[in-house]
């Protein structure tokens, strides 16, 4: 026969464990989720920058470098990014520059945003998209899911573009970038880059947390560079 003061004694115990209990369950699924955003975030920094690679100097590289990186940060929950740099880059484990990593924005740019290279494919230059996953932001522009054409929005030839008001490639337009047609290390033909670029992909997110019991929210960053590849070379006999 069950004593009346047991009653209390698993009440109180009850008041002790439970809340353990459901922080623990609630810590559980924030880390979860937190990791789902980190791992898209990640995916979609690395597939940029191997686009970015291949892309080289074709005037619509960041419209491909961004399409490729949509279908990847498909597991970052909508809104959480805040914007992503592709930057001009020195070397490979480089951050990007100061200039290039702007306070965030509510809505997407639809124009260039970023640091110029001056017309010379100088390091440190930058372009910058606020809010790539919102619509009509540049995941959208370069799918084409935009209100124009993505052409509307990319391949900038420069400052001087005709079209610069609207594109948002324009501070370090893709045709700027320097790539070789031979394999590196050996002597380029007549007029080719003997040195090509390294291209940085940044990504900035903000995931919010939903039960508040690790806090209201977590930065996502990451980075990655990569060295432009040949485009090709020919072997002579």
């Amino acid at each position: 026969m069950r004593r009346g003061g047991d009653a209390g004694g698993v009440l109180i115990e009850a008041a002790i464990v439970l809340p353990v209990l459901f922080l623990l369950i609630f810590g559980i699924m924030e880390i979860g989720s937190a990791l789902k955003s980190y791992s898209g975030a990640s995916n979609a920094v690395r597939a940029g920058g191997r686009m970015a690679s291949v892309a080289a100097n074709d005037g619509d590289a960041d419209r491909a470098i961004l399409e490729r990186m949509a279908l990847e940060a498909s597991g970052v929950t909508s809104g959480e990014i805040e914007y992503i740099v592709i930057w001009h880059a020195a070397e490979t484990g480089e951050s990007p520059p100061s200039g290039c990593l702007p306070a965030a924005q509510a809505s997407p740019n639809t124009a260039s945003v970023g640091v110029s290279d001056g017309g010379n494919d100088a390091l440190g230059a930058c372009n910058v998209y606020h809010r790539p996953q919102a619509a009509g932001g540049a995941f959208d522009m370069a799918s084409g899911d935009a209100a124009q054409p993505a052409t509307f929005y990319f391949g900038c030839t420069g400052s001087a573009d005709p079209d610069s008001s609207h594109k948002v490639d324009c501070l370090w337009p893709g045709g700027h970038r320097k790539a070789t047609v031979t394999p590196r290390g050996e002597s380029p033909p007549p007029g080719q880059s003997a040195s090509p670029d390294y291209v940085g992909i940044y990504i900035r997110a903000e995931h919010g947390y939903i039960t508040g019991v690790l806090g209201d929210s977590l930065t996502i960053t990451d980075a990655s560079v990569n060295l432009i590849e040949p485009q090709g070379y020919s072997v002579t006999t």
